[in-house]
């Protein structure tokens, strides 16, 4: 960095402005984050899905490796281990980065790791808005659903679709 034309210190050429406002305090900084990552996750062959720009998946041979993001949060999964410690090390050469090893809370979600695979819950997120609210004295009350199959009529219009 140099002193800015017209500011320039004659006394302490080498001196530099002080910035009162990151990266992060800029509009246009998430957008240029996720290009940033988004770049180097396609060097390393992810692909992103049109639906989610914010998951990488990638394929190699067999396996396979997702790649979450959610502005600085990464949670990224595979069913090879050798080759996930591997990202995992390509990503840290890259960025400055905490491992925080195995996942029991992310987003809001609750992680629990079953012999079937993940079972995501939103038990503590739910709790927290009731304790916002204030409701978590309230009584609980069943909520009947239908457990015979939806069917859609497609000959079935609406005289009044407003």
């Amino acid at each position: 960095m140099k002193q800015p034309l017209g500011f320039a210190d004659s006394a302490l050429p080498s001196h530099v402005c002080w910035l009162h406002k990151s990266l992060y305090g800029l509009r246009q900084a998430p957008h240029t984050w996720h290009t940033f990552l988004s770049d180097f996750l396609f060097s390393l062959d992810f692909n992103s899905f049109k639906v989610d720009t914010s998951l990488f998946v990638l394929f190699v041979g067999v396996d396979i490796f997702y790649l979450l993001v959610c502005v600085d949060d990464i949670l990224l999964t595979g069913n090879d281990f050798t080759m996930l410690y591997h990202l995992i090390q390509l990503l840290s050469l890259e960025f400055k980065l905490h491992d925080l090893d195995v996942v029991y809370y992310f987003l809001g979600f609750e992680v629990q790791f079953t012999s079937m695979g993940l079972m995501l819950r939103q038990h503590k997120y739910i709790l927290d808005i009731l304790t916002r609210a204030d409701i978590t004295s309230c009584k609980l009350v069943d909520t009947l659903i239908s457990t015979s199959k939806v069917t859609v009529l497609s000959d079935f219009l609406l005289s009044d679709p407003t």
